[in-house]
């Protein structure tokens, strides 16, 4: 079979190499469907971690194999995996944290989601894996990266939804207002300099989309309250202290997306005590968060055909990821596999 392999943080080469084996009666071999390219894929000093791994985690295939011990899937149906599965016992899991459960942190894909078939193990099948076929393999693969925005609306606990603001609309951001308009969020505004982008923003559930320079004159007139919360998408420390001045007192600030390795953030403490402002990371998603995710494709609540821009072959890995890192009017680049 074909795999992609990162060879650097921006390099990838397309290897030949056998196919996976099963290696125990609760693990499936599911033949590749589709396969996302992931906004933290285009982080190269994240890629920095993964080289010599292979790409791709948004991940959808075919049940080729499945073993005598797993009673949720059938041969040939479609399939949603996980790269990453927790226990369901530990103190983590138990408390919701899934992403901090040891075994999830262990858990991952052989080899990866860009290769022509994948071995499922056993804590992955077993723990978030379900069948799709009410799905297409192109929205299949959007289930893991929307679940990420699930939870980030989840993260906001009980802070009230009244008005929200989403802060950059690439396709996270875009999947951001989708999940927040689907969780009952009454004004939503987005904050984008693209124009593009900000055509695709409106058309996900913003009520109004101010580039970043004119939301921070905004803030900054004495009428301006705040959103109840603020989801900042980019990874970037001025954008996350520039963000902060769009929350009101006493509301929640989400950061998606890591800053990179090494790179403080300027925090005015004082500010943020007086003012009461919470800072929430979300990192990925889990089970609970993966399976609301299908319900909102399923049902039709958020269509996320609009986003995809790109599509390619395993072979054209480079080409793909090339085109991801262009951005603007580039959305969501798939890998296509033949079936």
């Amino acid at each position: 079979m074909l795999q992609a392999l990162i060879r650097g943080p921006k390099e990838f080469e397309v290897q030949q190499v056998p196919k996976p084996v099963l290696q125990s009666d609760s693990e499936l071999l599911l033949k590749t469907a589709a396969c996302g390219i992931c906004s933290g894929d285009l982080m190269e000093w994240y890629m920095e971690r993964k080289v010599n791994t292979v790409l791709g985690h948004e991940v959808v295939g075919y049940a080729e194999e499945v073993g005598s011990d797993l009673n949720h899937v059938k041969p040939g149906q479609l399939v949603f995996v996980h790269h990453h599965a927790p226990c369901m016992e530990c103190r983590y899991c138990r408390a919701g944290d899934a992403v901090h459960c040891v075994t999830w942190r262990k858990s991952k894909l052989d080899p990866g989601g860009m290769a022509e078939y994948i071995r499922v193990p056993s804590v992955n099948a077993q723990r978030d894996s379900f069948p799709i076929d009410d799905l297409t393999p192109e929205v299949g693969a959007f289930i893991e990266p929307l679940a990420c925005s699930v939870k980030a609306i989840a993260r906001l606990g009980s802070c009230p939804r009244d008005h929200g603001i989403i802060v950059g609309c690439g396709v996270m951001g875009l999947l951001n207002l989708a999940a927040a308009k689907a969780a009952g969020t009454k004004l939503l505004w987005a904050v984008e300099p693209d124009p593009v982008r900000q055509e695709y923003a409106r058309r996900f559930g913003a009520d109004k989309v101010f580039t970043p320079e004119q939301l921070a004159d905004r803030a900054r007139a004495d009428d301006f309250e705040g959103a109840d919360y603020v989801i900042v998408g980019p990874g970037n420390p001025t954008v996350i202290v520039q963000s902060l001045a769009y929350v009101r007192n006493g509301g929640t600030v989400v950061l998606f997306t890591a800053t990179p390795t090494g790179s403080p953030t300027a925090l005015d403490f004082d500010d943020l005590y007086f003012r009461e402002v919470s800072l929430v990371p979300s990192y990925s998603c889990g089970p609970q968060d993966t399976r609301r995710a299908y319900d909102l494709l399923r049902t039709g609540a958020v269509d996320v055909m609009p986003l995809i821009t790109n599509r390619f072959k395993i072979d054209e890995i480079q080409t793909a990821y090339d085109t991801a890192k262009r951005g603007g009017e580039v959305l969501k680049v798939l890998v296509i596999f033949d079936q």
